[in-house]
């Protein structure tokens, strides 16, 4: 026998090999999920904070304030884009996740399972508990009078990412879907369901939608343009009234004419005009592009549908990927016109999800779990990327869990600013 009769010896060597196997599991995960807690977002050692950054840039590099770019998909799987063995394709995003200055997060998780509750902790830095948007945005009970609100707008108490830029000398700005409250009080005055719209969260431009839109000829089912041709996709039926609303004029008032093709392409009209204004202005800038894509009801222009269809996707398919395609060009050129206008190094863009796919889309979670509406991964779990020449040297990935939470505070070290 290879211990003999004593048992002791049996307990120590069992014990010995034990530790080793311990200890060796240990150094696999250590090495795999570095835990350097030194940075509010990304914590192993590629994007610090911006005071021990500066120690490290070139002296050709600018050391202005960076403007920063959120781009939001809604509804978008971590399986969903090419980089991660998606159908879609999603060649401007691969380009961002790949590129040398940029930091791809694998484990980076939406702040709730549904958009309302990522959308408040995205912008606040806090829990959505903690002020009462516990799911989607919506004022509950009869459709007529919203008697009941079982789940709040955000409430105007609350600090945001953009009061807090705002403060700091930063223009800002935020274009597509919204989803936080209202932009009108409700028939009756309903106190339970105040007014919330971005303007009173800091954002000094905005044209946004209260809530999730087709993703193509969005107005085109309200009463004013009902001679006009919707393109329905695979659903058929003309959709229902939605439209975008401003702060610009003295009421708020919804966009008074169609708006033809795709959404994610006029939410980059907008903002390619806010950022080439403030590149003249010499202004640095926060802009918010919540887009609509891919929220139900997705659906592809010709253009882009096409691409699928001609690869034997079923319609619904061909829509589905052919939005999200249409959105991941709008990436593309949101990147070109930062290379253009000479602001790409200086400029933090960040791209993420705010939830994980539909059940019933074609939206893929690549194995994860669970889809939107659960706390399993791959309803939390979504793509996220950052790019910011200035800051980042080589291309990394990263798999430590990250959460949208840590944006505000992301902001408040960059920015050196205290929090109140």
């Amino acid at each position: 026998m290879l211990f003999g009769k004593n048992p002791l010896k049996v307990l120590i060597y069992c014990f010995i090999i034990f530790l080793f196997t311990v200890l060796v599991m240990l150094h696999l995960l250590w090495r795999r999920f570095p835990f350097n807690t030194d940075s509010p977002i990304i914590r192993d050692g590629q994007l610090a904070t911006v005071s021990s950054l500066r120690g490290d840039l070139s002296p050709t590099t600018s050391t202005i304030r960076p403007n920063v770019i959120l781009a939001l998909a809604d509804d978008l799987g971590w399986g969903d884009v090419q980089y991660n063995k998606g159908n879609a394709f999603t060649p401007n995003l691969n380009r961002m996740a790949h590129s040398p200055n940029s930091i791809l997060l694998q484990r980076y998780y939406s702040g709730g399972p549904v958009c309302s509750p990522t959308r408040g902790t995205l912008l606040t830095g806090r829990n959505h508990n903690r002020y009462c948007v516990w799911t989607a945005n919506y004022p509950r009970g009869r459709r007529g009078d919203f008697v009941k609100a079982e789940t709040m707008p955000l409430p105007l108490s609350e600090i945001t990412v953009a009061e807090v830029m705002r403060e700091a000398g930063y223009s800002t700005a935020l274009f597509g879907k919204w989803h936080l409250g209202d932009f009108k009080p409700l028939r009756g005055g309903n106190k339970k369901w105040p007014v919330s719209h971005p303007g009173h969260h800091g954002f000094e431009q905005w044209l946004a939608t209260e809530r999730s839109t087709p993703t193509c000829d969005i107005n085109c089912g309200c009463k004013q343009f009902q001679n006009s041709t919707c393109v329905t996709g695979h659903y058929g039926d003309r959709p229902p009234c939605t439209n975008y609303y401003t702060n610009k004029s003295a009421d708020i008032e919804g966009w008074p004419v169609p708006i033809v093709g795709d959404d994610s392409h006029f939410i980059w009209s907008l903002a390619a005009d806010y950022i080439r204004d403030q590149v003249k202005s010499n202004k640095p800038f926060f802009l918010f592009l919540p887009f609509h894509t891919v929220h139900e009801r997705y659906i592809a222009t010709d253009h882009y549908r096409d691409i699928y269809r001609k690869n034997k996707y079923s319609l619904k398919e061909a829509d589905y990927y052919g939005a999200i395609s249409a959105m991941d060009e709008v990436i593309g050129l949101l990147r070109e016109l930062l290379e253009e206008l000479g602001i790409k190094n200086n400029t933090l863009l960040w791209f993420s999800s705010d939830n994980g796919p539909e059940l019933q889309t074609p939206g893929k979670t690549n194995g994860l779990r669970g889809t939107k509406h659960t706390l399993f991964e791959g309803g939390v779990r979504v793509p996220s990327v950052i790019e910011w020449p200035d800051a980042i040297r080589s291309n990394k990935e990263s798999w430590f869990p990250v959460v949208s939470n840590d944006l505000l505070p992301t902001i408040y070290d960059m920015l050196n600013i205290q929090p109140k």
